[in-house]
């Protein structure tokens, strides 16, 4: 059976890869951010590990996505941080902030706070990815 070339870079392992090492920057700035608005230890353990667990699996997916589609160079990165960032990041994390504070305010700063620094930090971490040379088929 003839394997359909992959369109990107990634491999399922590389995809699996990124979405961890993603996933363990990303706790350490949404427990700071998180602690830093609630003051809460239990708020922002129980807010940092439901986003986290949750976006294990929302990377993973966004990765292969965002495999098939064809978009190179900073265009590429730009709208695939934007898209991680501000549609599934914003909306999931709202929902968690909100369920487990049960305060708007509180929802709002965390989810802002994090998504707007995310939003750099993705970027760069594209970047970095991009430089890393990691072979196509397993």
């Amino acid at each position: 059976m003839e394997k359909t070339p992959l369109v990107g870079k990634e491999t399922h392992k590389r995809s699996m890869v990124k979405s961890v090492s993603w996933r363990l920057l990303g706790v350490g700035v949404l427990a700071l951010i998180t602690w830093i608005y609630t003051r809460s230890f239990i708020q922002t353990t129980a807010i940092t590990f439901l986003h986290h667990a949750v976006f294990i699996f929302v990377y993973y997916i966004h990765e292969r996505v965002w495999n098939r589609i064809k978009m190179q160079g900073r265009k590429r990165k730009v709208c695939k941080s934007l898209f991680y960032e501000l549609v599934l990041g914003q909306g999931i994390l709202g929902i968690i902030s909100l369920a487990v504070t049960g305060c708007l305010q509180q929802m709002t700063n965390i989810t802002i706070t994090y998504i707007w620094n995310k939003l750099w930090i993705y970027y760069v971490w594209e970047s970095c990815w991009g430089k890393i040379k990691w072979a196509v088929n397993l």
